[in-house]
């Protein structure tokens, strides 16, 4: 018998024994009224006709309780068309909702394992043999000691003394894997595949269409291992599973798409929440390749956002984002780091710039080193290593000008310097990308060039467009307003070619932010004052609208934008309220007279003498771009012929009319060639061409 549990009462000197079994409910102590006779006994077992109660049932070690539960699949077979399965060590039990559960693996003496994770985990660290020497491999479990702030880090440097200085990386013995799983159990699904046809195909299309431009996997290292079927050394499970819905994302179409990524993702998520990989490294591979699912609207504590967030906080506590060098880690392991730090912080950056959030990765605190050639020595030979380069490149550049340039505290004037710098870092990017990655609008368009200018173009947007909330107070100058339309038509023009060649599937997420950031460009251009501006806007805007509806097949989460322009955006007279019409009167007033005769509106007498202040003239160039010119039309005045100078920079690669038409054509709407007339016959166009499209692939408007 069990040694008794004494409970006392407190309203007297009695006190029962209970006997020691599983119960259950909480026991609670039981009371005895108080006698005179009082005195300490044992509960003495009683034989009864009911069955004894099932012994403590642990999460571990527990035959099939129910033998007509499938059991795990076999190992590959050479069959073509037989399941793909990995050798799974632990057994299989039913749970209480009669769901068939995988139980973990479990060791006759438990309670001396407890023992060593709660108390002889730091003791063996320290005082393990070769600890300097002893290689970090599949066989260890890896440690970062953090800064010198840290206590883990003082002994080590204190026992170890000056050979340990550069070093932050050191290996310790593996926890069994029960004492870091965190489910009692795994559903059976969790670790089935579909046939080997099927695996196949999506390891294939993974390893061709992704992970050449975004190298998360060393393909012959993961490859050997799925093709060796060897269950001492299989590939991992949950990046498998991880690979294989990204190879179904750009596989599979509508509605294949969807459910066999639902799956593969239900799949990973099950392992991912049981933390049933014993490699950390491996669930940040794991975490960044689930960023290519979208579960849903929720953006916080689900999708890309949270999926980087989880990765990027798990490869910090790994130590990925100091250099280890010097450290014993193996050195396919190193290079493989070094590749998804500099994907992370990408991945980062992109996500930052997409959500308007704040960075989790500060490259102050990295020393990891630049990215080499050597490190892509186990990915596939066409690895586009120079396109990674340019991005990582580009991403600093990004990184750096949104810390300054959005900083709460930072001054305009501070700003305006960050422009600059960024604007230089820019140019100088752009002038010394290689020939191969330089974008070239042909039939035979690079996929990746072309992604290295979506990235790019969408940064100069963003970092280029007034801040309708700060109009009064921003200084905006002409280039500013030219940039943002000449990267929006790249933008608009890049993402045709591509959905027209149908590798708009090969995109992450982050292009919904380049798509989503050139329409509302287009949109405000839809609104310039001058028909044939509006007319060549109201084209280019048609078809990013047109790629974004292709972009959501892909992309659930784009759905939401995509309805919102279809839906809310309408090419209208718009009204402005009162504040805007008097800034707006105010700052044409004050316009210089000394401009040309041919840039001057015919409805504004020149009355400043030419000695105008340029924040003025700046102040009225933001009103006249961002308080929606067509106000102009519904005041009664006539088009402002500046329009026509923003549209010669792109008229070769938007078919606008030149210089010389445009005008001829602004010269016709003035009060001597009946520009009522015209003026009212463009109200009508308006009126009648914008509507909401009958069917999802026409166009809104089509010349």
């Amino acid at each position: 018998m069990a040694n008794p549990i004494f409970y006392a009462s407190p309203r007297s000197k009695c006190s029962v024994s209970l006997e020691h079994k599983q119960p259950r409910e909480e026991l609670v102590p039981v009371v005895i009224k108080e006698k005179d006779d009082c005195r300490m006994h044992q509960k003495r077992k009683r034989g009864s006709a009911r069955p004894p109660p099932p012994s403590p049932v642990p999460y571990y070690a527990r035959t099939l309780a129910n033998p007509s539960a499938p059991m795990p699949e076999a190992p590959v077979t050479s069959s073509s068309n037989s399941p793909v399965s990995v050798s799974i060590p632990p057994k299989v039990e039913a749970s209480g909702s009669n769901a068939t559960r995988i139980s973990m693996e479990t060791r006759p003496d438990d309670g001396d394992d407890v023992e060593y994770v709660y108390r002889r985990q730091l003791m063996e660290f320290i005082d393990q043999p070769q600890f300097i020497d002893r290689p970090i491999d599949k066989d260890a479990r890896l440690t970062y000691i953090g800064t010198d702030v840290s206590n883990l880090s003082f002994l080590v440097r204190e026992q170890f003394g000056s050979t340990t200085s550069s070093v932050y990386h050191f290996p310790t013995n593996r926890i069994p894997r029960r004492h870091t799983c965190h489910e009692p159990g795994l559903p059976v699904e969790a670790t089935q595949l579909p046939p080997k046809l099927v695996v196949d195909r999506l390891l294939e299309a993974y390893f061709t269409h992704v992970n050449p431009t975004f190298p998360v996997v060393d393909e012959a290292i993961f490859m050997d291992q799925y093709r060796a079927k060897d269950p001492e050394n299989p590939p991992s499970l949950l990046l498998l599973h991880a690979i294989l819905l990204v190879g179904a994302h750009v596989t599979f179409d509508e509605p294949d798409r969807t459910s066999m990524k639902t799956i593969f993702f239900r799949r990973a998520k099950s392992l991912f929440d049981a933390r049933f990989e014993r490699n950390r490294d491996t669930t940040v591979q794991a975490a960044l390749l689930l960023t290519w699912h979208a579960d849903g609207p929720e953006d916080v504590a689900a999708n890309a956002w949270f999926w980087l967030g989880l990765a990027v906080r798990t490869a910090m506590g790994l130590g990925m984002h100091r250099d280890a060098e010097n450290s014993t880690l193996v050195p396919h392991n190193k290079r493989m780091w070094r590749r998804v730090w500099w994907l992370l912080f990408q991945c980062d950056v992109l996500l930052s710039l997409q959500y308007g959030r704040p960075q989790s990765i500060h490259l102050e605190d990295s020393d990891v080193q630049k990215l080499k050639p050597s490190d892509f020595q186990d990915c596939r030979a066409s690895s586009r290593i120079e396109y990674v380069f340019q991005m990582t490149e580009l991403c600093v550049v990004i990184s750096e000008a949104l810390r300054e340039r959005f900083r709460l505290k930072s001054t305009h004037q501070s700003k305006q310097a960050m422009l600059q710098k960024t604007d230089e870092a820019l140019a100088n990017w752009s002038l010394h990308l290689p020939h191969s990655l330089q974008l070239r609008m042909t039939p035979k368009l690079d996929i990746w060039a072309a992604n290295l200018q979506l990235v790019y173009n969408t940064a100069l947007i963003l970092l280029h467009r007034a801040q309708p909330h700060r109009l009064k107070f921003a200084r905006t100058h002409r280039e500013d307003s030219d940039i943002c339309i000449t990267a929006a038509t790249t933008i608009q023009s890049i993402f045709q070619c591509l959905c027209d060649r149908n590798e708009i599937k090969c995109l992450w997420t982050s292009s919904i932010n380049c798509l989503f950031t050139a329409l509302i460009q287009l949109s405000i251009e839809v609104r310039f004052s001058n028909p044939v501006l509006a007319i060549s806007a109201l084209r280019r805007y048609d078809s990013a609208l047109f790629s974004l509806r292709a972009l959501a097949r892909y992309w659930p989460n784009a759905q939401s934008i995509l309805h919102f322009f279809e839906n809310s955006v309408r090419l209208q007279e718009s009204q402005q309220t009162p504040t805007q019409e008097n800034y707006l009167t105010n700052v044409s007033s004050q316009q210089d007279s000394g401009q040309s005769s041919r840039n001057r509106s015919p409805s504004i007498q020149d009355n400043s003498g030419g000695d105008s202040d340029p924040q003025t003239i700046a102040s009225a160039e933001v009103a006249k771009e961002v308080l929606q010119p067509a106000f102009l039309i519904a005041r009664g005045s006539e088009p402002r012929s500046e329009d026509a100078s923003m549209a010669e920079g792109d008229s070769h690669s938007t078919g606008t009319p030149t210089s010389t038409s445009q005008h001829q054509d602004s010269a016709a709407v003035g009060p001597d060639n009946g520009g009522e007339g015209i003026e009212s016959s463009w109200h009508e166009w308006r009126q009648t061409y914008w509507q909401q499209p009958e069917f999802e692939d026409d166009f809104l408007f089509t010349f």
